[in-house]
């Protein structure tokens, strides 16, 4: 779809020996198997935002979305770039387009050759913003700068890459292209907890091996209880995080449900925790103002409040593999079983007044009942998640909830969760929050609802269709009295 001519903002520079073609969202034409000539035949390879071969300056973030390619993407909201070097002669550059996405300049060899738009009234993925296929042959180096500014539709400035294709040529006939895509990055999980660095016995010589951790430090905890507030502060690396392990037989047990959290996580990244029990505390594991922070395969039960609390700016997080039951024994309003970001009541508490960003946290595979409060909450603030494959059994609980889970924040993915027994609704979006509960998609979700309201029901400040939410028909949730959804499903 072309851009208005005052969003376009389209530079191009002809030199000698570069002509540069731009196609602004326009499809990637891939070789069909089986149609090369006997002549050299250019090879396809995609090289994904996670990819090392991809240089970044500035803060960039990773937020995942199963429809990007890798399934996720990396976006900058200050002074940054990405930069890519390759051989051959066409190259593409691929992004996820938003209504929160800017413009941003694309440069080949240090020469400015476009500025695209990155915004779009819904969220589109994969899309090619750029693409030439007149580059000379030999090496080039392609960068994409954020700019700063954006069209006048757009409520923010991204910079958003996802891919880059490149058509590198080569000397002698080749077989058939293969597209070669960068994995996803792997979950970290209790089974892959590596050999032990150090072992501890009690509350004490945990939180003493965590201060002394540094990249690659695996701590595994040794059956038995462990009876105190655990605080973590701890910085590993994407290639060396920090471990602590622990089988469900290392309890933590902070002494009262009205007291005292079993684990909080502060200033941390790239840290695992897995398969340890945490019980009898007011907030079973609680994660503050950190990122790349992995909670995987705990149980957590008997808790006061909620079990899993990620808040804080704290972005880039997985919650995977956990049993969540029991909460809300000290106020069932606070009993949610996992909880995203902070209620927009409480952002100048907690976040100086500014929307708590907990943004690209991937809720998944987790087991959660007897929750009085939502399984699962997002709230406003919060962007970019994925809430995927999680088992929920609302069966004598919710006593303070209306859904399994409810999404108050912007352009989650919510796909392929399993749900029984709610007392009103199955999925809900609140959009109350001006701005907020915006974008979220739904597919193939199931189970049965067995009450009075929707298997989903959108909530909209505006007129109907204004949250742009999406109810695919993929779903199969059933049992609802007021039927699947109160919008129409998308094919």
């Amino acid at each position: 779809m072309p851009f208005p001519a005052s969003a376009r903002h389209a530079i191009i520079t002809v030199a000698a020996l570069l002509a540069v073609t731009v196609a602004i969202l326009a499809p990637l034409t891939i070789p069909v198997p089986g149609s090369e000539s006997a002549v050299a035949t250019p090879a396809k390879s995609v090289v994904d935002s996670s990819s090392p071969k991809i240089s970044y300056s500035g803060k960039w973030r990773t937020t995942r979305n199963v429809a990007d390619r890798g399934g996720s993407v990396r976006f900058q909201f200050t002074a940054g770039s990405a930069s890519f070097t390759f051989q051959g002669t066409s190259v593409a550059y691929l992004t996820r387009t938003t209504q929160s996405a800017g413009t941003s300049t694309v440069s080949i060899d240090g020469t400015v050759v476009a500025t695209v738009n990155g915004y779009s009234a819904t969220t589109v993925h994969k899309k090619t913003a750029f693409s030439t296929t007149s580059l000379p042959q030999g090496t080039h180096t392609i960068t994409i700068s954020r700019t700063g500014k954006k069209d006048a539709r757009s409520s923010g400035t991204n910079s958003i890459v996802d891919a880059f294709v490149v058509n590198a040529t080569s000397s002698t006939p080749t077989a058939a292209p293969v597209p070669v895509l960068a994995p996803t990055p792997a979950l970290h999980r209790y089974i892959d907890c590596p050999a032990a660095t150090t072992t501890v016995r009690s509350a004490g010589e945990l939180m003493a091996a965590v201060d002394r951790a540094r990249p690659g430090t695996v701590i595994k905890m040794a059956p038995g209880t462990y009876n105190e507030q655990i605080d973590l502060t701890a910085n590993g690396t994407a290639v060396k995080p920090i471990w602590v392990c622990g089988p469900r037989s290392a309890v933590i047990d902070s002494g009262s449900i009205a007291h005292h959290h079993g684990i909080q996580i502060t200033n941390s990244s790239h840290l695992v925790i897995a398969g340890m029990t945490v019980t009898n505390s007011l907030k079973g594991i609680s994660v503050v103002r950190s990122e790349n922070v992995t909670i995987a395969d705990t149980r957590i039960d008997h808790i006061g409040y909620e079990a899993i609390h990620l808040r804080a700016f704290t972005t880039d997080s997985t919650v995977v593999g956990n049993t969540i039951s029991n909460t809300g024994l000290h106020g069932t309003q606070f009993g949610e079983g996992i909880y995203i970001g902070t209620s927009d009541n409480n952002w100048c508490a907690q976040t100086e007044c500014k929307p708590d960003r907990t943004d690209g946290v991937l809720v998944q595979g987790n087991h959660i009942s007897l929750t009085s409060a939502q399984p699962i909450e997002v709230k406003e603030g919060t962007s970019d998640g994925v809430i995927r494959s999680n088992v929920i059994d609302g069966t004598g609980g919710m006593a303070d909830s209306k859904e399994w889970v409810k999404v108050k924040g912007n352009d989650w993915t919510i796909v392929g969760n399993e749900g029984s027994n709610s007392p009103l609704h199955g999925f809900a979006v609140n959009g109350s929050v001006d701005g907020w509960g915006l974008r979220n998609v739904f597919s193939d979700n199931s189970g049965r609802v067995n009450g009075d309201g929707y298997a989903f029901f959108v909530h909209e400040k505006g007129g109907t269709g204004s949250s742009k939410t999406t109810v695919s028909c993929s779903n199969t949730v059933t049992s609802a009295a007021e039927g699947i959804s109160n919008i129409a499903c998308t094919p």
